[in-house]
């Protein structure tokens, strides 16, 4: 019985410790941030947004939609393209933003299930890789106006994960950064040429 806890107590630990570096993918060119002409305040949602992964999504559509989101978002709001966004559920917009933006289209994780397998009795001694492509596409409502924008990004992201990277792990996650930033930034750019973000919204009074 206290091997059997040992083995477990070291399978646990090993797989908190098994290393992972991402790679971004080569789509989308990285561009210079720019100059906001405004900073509004956003509401994102989830609409139509599907994941897959081989061998099992852990989270459900919408939280993964989310997590894109959060990222994405982030680096607006770190270029001061946004001052905040807030998260409502199912489209459930409050009419309170100045924009309201929902997700859609399609995450695609690509792996082997069976060296997925195997890597784990190997306890990550042999390495796995998940290529996920991500396949986005932003409708953005400009609340004030009723004018309304489309854009449509795509970008692949590579993640090994294998126990030996782990002395790498400060590192790990560069390629995914780098993946959401130029997603983030074509995104915004997009909307920018296409007529959003002007500085001239004109918000609509709250609603109670």
């Amino acid at each position: 019985m206290k091997l059997l806890l040992k083995v477990y107590s070291t399978t646990i630990l090993l797989t908190s410790l098994s290393g992972c570096m991402t790679f971004s993918g080569d789509k989308l060119a990285g561009i210079e941030s720019i100059t906001p002409a405004s900073s509004p305040l956003i509401e994102e949602s989830i609409g139509d947004f599907t994941m897959h992964l081989d061998g099992g999504a852990m989270v459900t559509n919408n939280k993964a939609g989310r997590i894109i989101n959060d990222a994405i978002l982030g680096v607006w709001k770190k270029n001061n393209y946004i001052s905040d966004f807030t998260y409502v559920p199912k489209q459930e917009f409050t009419g309170n933003a100045e924009y309201n933006l929902t997700l859609k289209g399609h995450q695609e994780g690509k792996s082997s299930v069976a060296m997925q397998f195997f890597s784990g009795l190997t306890l990550f001694l042999l390495p796995y890789n998940v290529n996920t492509t991500y396949d986005l596409i932003y409708e953005l409502d400009e609340v004030g106006t009723g004018k309304k924008y489309t854009t449509h990004v795509a970008e692949d992201m590579r993640s090994i994960q294998w126990l030996l990277f782990f002395p790498a792990f400060p590192f790990s996650f560069i390629g995914a950064a780098n993946t959401y930033d130029r997603l983030a930034e074509h995104a915004y750019q997009d909307f920018v040429k296409k007529g959003a973000f002007s500085g001239q919204e004109t918000t609509q009074e709250p609603i109670n």
